[in-house]
C-alpha cells in the first residue's frame, strides 16, 4: 500500500515545487529581468547622446560657455521690468511714420511668474499696406513682442484691434 500512495505523492511534491519556484522565483526574477533591460535601454540612449554633444562641441565646457552666451543674449532680448510706457510711446512713434492713427491703448494684468506676461490691445485705423508694416516693425523691434489676436473690419481704410504681448524676466 506504501508504494501505490508514494509515486502521486511524489508527482504532487513534484508539482507543488514547480509552481511555487514558478511563482516565488521565476517571475519575480522575470519581473527584474525586464526592469533592467529597459534601464539598460536607457542609460545607452542616454550615453548615445552624450557622445553626440561630445562630437558636436568637442568639450562639454565649450558647450556649456555657449549656452551661458545664448542664455545672456537671452536676457538682453528679455528686459528686467516690461516697461509698457516705453512700449506705448514706440507704437506711437511707428505708426506716426506709417500714416497710421490710434484710437486707443489699454494695457492688460500682468501675469505672475519669473517671465512676466503683459497684454497691449491697440485700436488704430490704417489701409492694409501701412498696417502690414506697422506690425512687422513692431515685432522686429528691440524686444520679445508677440501679436496674439487680431480683427479687421472695413475696406481701404481699416478699423483694426490688435492684441500685443510684452514680455520681461523677473531678476
Amino acid at each position: 500500500m506504501r508504494e501505490k500512495s508514494f509515486l502521486p505523492t511524489v508527482f504532487g511534491t513534484c508539482a507543488a515545487a514547480a509552481v511555487l519556484f514558478w511563482l516565488l522565483v521565476y517571475t519575480p526574477l522575470k519581473a527584474e529581468i525586464s526592469a533592467m533591460r529597459l534601464e539598460t535601454q536607457q542609460l545607452q540612449l542616454q550615453a548615445r547622446e552624450l557622445e553626440t554633444l561630445h562630437a558636436r562641441y568637442g568639450n562639454l565646457v565649450d558647450f556649456a560657455e555657449k549656452v551661458d552666451e545664448r542664455l545672456i543674449l537671452a536676457q538682453e532680448f528679455l528686459p528686467a521690468k516690461l516697461d509698457d510706457e516705453k512700449f506705448i510711446e514706440s507704437l506711437y512713434q511707428i505708426a506716426g511714420g506709417k500714416k497710421i492713427l490710434i484710437n486707443s491703448v489699454q494695457v492688460g494684468e500682468i501675469s505672475e511668474g519669473d517671465v512676466q506676461r503683459q497684454s497691449v490691445r491697440v485700436q488704430l485705423d490704417a489701409d492694409y499696406i501701412s498696417l502690414l508694416n506697422f506690425i512687422r516693425e513692431v515685432l522686429d523691434g528691440g524686444r520679445l513682442v508677440t501679436l496674439e489676436n487680431f480683427s479687421l473690419e472695413g475696406s481701404g481704410v481699416l478699423n483694426c484691434e490688435l492684441e500685443f504681448y510684452i514680455f520681461a524676466v523677473k531678476r
